[in-house]
């Protein structure tokens, strides 16, 4: 009779124990989760937010994933500090799973914070744990590119691609290319992928901006219509105008007539939707703060922060000839500016910010010094205006050469591609030793002085901003040190990307 109510008593428990691990629960759990991921790839976070507070958790696990739906959603709003509050809420976590995802969402934190050297720490963690997810190696190769590792950074995207034609892959390679002011490999790396999945948005909507930078209006917005149309699908209004405007800047006459989407279309973008909802966690969050601008750029450089926040710094030929022109970075977002001031002679140029960023933010001219042939120096500007171009790169060098004329410019080793012009170069204190001007033309260079040089790049000494704009200076002498990964943490919140509309 004992044994007989033993066995009743461990089938009892056993009872318990699968309805507590109730399959038909854990399906249900399952597909509020893709329902939430849905609405959070489609920006609607309010929605997302409803759909989480309804949903009935019944162990730790799914509680972690929840805590790390919540760390999303804090990305995308630019509520870092908050989204990090999440992620190490799963930090102790005892699912491998969750634990290989909450390093990835450190790890975006970190990327956002400027924090390189934590950004790869988490991401190679992320690896360790499971090594065939994306995300972590494309954040490892984002901060490495950042940091000025470019040929490992290239390695690890290639290697990447190999093995899987992931389109956050091909576009984080086209980014790499656009680094190095090589837009046409860039096109014919997202072509190339386009071909096998041709309504890829993210794709479709990276090669409109290439086209139009390069100067192909019609192939930019035969793109970015597809763009529009898909977000019209997806009932992102947000986005679908931000499409629009892109659109209207470019022609503003072109919805003059009607466009209908065929009913392929309509599928195609369907099976989109739902690769993207699947694919969730190899996907980039995208913040929302960092708004499209108002209208669809074809000139770009790269700028800082002066004048108590009003103000931003930039070179003469960036904003030459433009109709427009506005500023961002990953912390400020974007405002529109206007050219209150330049000095052809010395190529610079001062924009008036529509919205002013915080006074924090701005280079104080205390903070000027003169070059020295020989240092250590680095460049932080925004090389291209690419996918994973939310945030500037480092470009290392040493002062080669500094000229004693009057036109105050120096010679660096240091790389200046077209999109880091007017970006700062900083010695390793901190200081501001000039700005980012242009690669010198090697050809000509060897035709006037008759010698072979390798890559320099032109800079403007930053006491010429003294000489060509009013300021005050107390003259403080700074005596830190600092390493490239904590010098861009300090100085990025100062960088800015330059956008300008031109005439082509």
């Amino acid at each position: 009779m004992n044994n007989l109510l033993k066995r009743y008593l461990l089938l009892f428990l056993s009872l318990i124990i699968l309805l507590n691990f109730n399959p038909v629960n854990a399906a249900s759990f399952n597909e509020d989760l893709r329902e939430i991921r849905a609405e959070i790839n489609r920006d609607n976070l309010q929605e997302a937010i409803k759909k989480i507070k309804k949903i009935k958790i019944s162990n730790e696990n799914e509680q972690e994933k929840i805590d790390l739906l919540f760390g999303d959603i804090y990305l995308k709003i630019n509520q870092i500090d908050k989204a990090e509050e999440f992620y190490q809420k799963t930090f102790f976590t005892s699912n491998e799973e969750i634990e290989a995802r909450t390093f990835i969402g450190l790890a975006e934190v970190r990327l956002a914070q400027g924090k390189l050297n934590d950004a790869i720490n988490y991401a190679e963690k992320s690896i360790k744990i499971n090594s065939n997810k994306i995300r972590p190696k494309i954040i490892l190769a984002i901060a490495k590119t950042r940091i000025g590792e470019g040929e490992e950074s290239i390695k690890i995207l290639n290697e990447l691609y190999e093995n899987r034609k992931d389109a956050e892959v091909a576009l984080a390679i086209a980014d790499y290319y656009s680094s190095f002011d090589d837009s046409a490999q860039s096109i014919k790396v997202l072509e190339e992928f386009i071909k096998r999945d041709p309504n890829n948005i993210k794709v479709l909507n990276q090669l409109a901006s290439l086209y139009l930078f390069d100067g192909n209006k019609e192939k930019a917005i035969e793109y970015k219509l597809k763009v529009y149309q898909y977000y019209e699908f997806n009932r992102n209004r947000k986005k679908q105008k931000q499409a629009k405007a892109w659109i209207l800047s470019v022609d503003p006459n072109y919805f003059d007539k009607p466009v209908k989407v065929k009913k392929e279309d309509k599928k195609d973008q369907e099976e989109y939707k739902e690769e993207e909802i699947t694919n969730y966690d190899d996907h980039k969050i995208t913040p929302n703060y960092y708004e499209e601008f108002a209208f669809a750029p074809n000139g770009n450089g790269s700028g800082f922060i002066i004048g108590e926040g009003k103000y931003v710094i930039t070179n003469h030929h960036v904003i030459d000839g433009a109709s427009k022109v506005a500023v961002g970075n990953a912390i400020s977002g974007v405002t529109n500016a206007t050219v209150v001031a330049v000095s052809i002679d010395f190529d610079l140029a001062i924009l008036e910010l529509e919205k002013p960023f915080k006074k924090k933010y701005a280079i104080e001219t205390d903070d000027f010094a003169i070059p020295k042939p020989g240092e250590d120096v680095i460049s932080i500007g925004y090389p291209g205006v690419g996918y994973t171009y939310d945030q500037p790169t480092i470009t290392q060098g040493i002062v080669s050469k500094v000229f004693d004329d009057n036109f105050g410019r120096f010679l660096t080793t240091v790389r200046i591609n077209p999109g880091n012009s007017g970006g700062p170069i900083f010695n390793l204190s901190g200081q501001l030793i000039g700005v980012s001007a242009a690669m010198i033309d090697r050809k000509a260079w060897k035709e006037e002085y008759g010698e072979a040089i390798t890559d320099m790049g032109i800079a403007i000494k930053s006491n010429m901003l003294k000489k060509v704009f009013k300021h005050k200076s107390t003259g403080t002498v700074r005596t830190a040190k600092f390493n490239k990964a904590s010098l861009y943490e300090k100085k990025l919140p100062s960088i800015v990307l330059v956008v300008t509309l031109k005439n082509q």
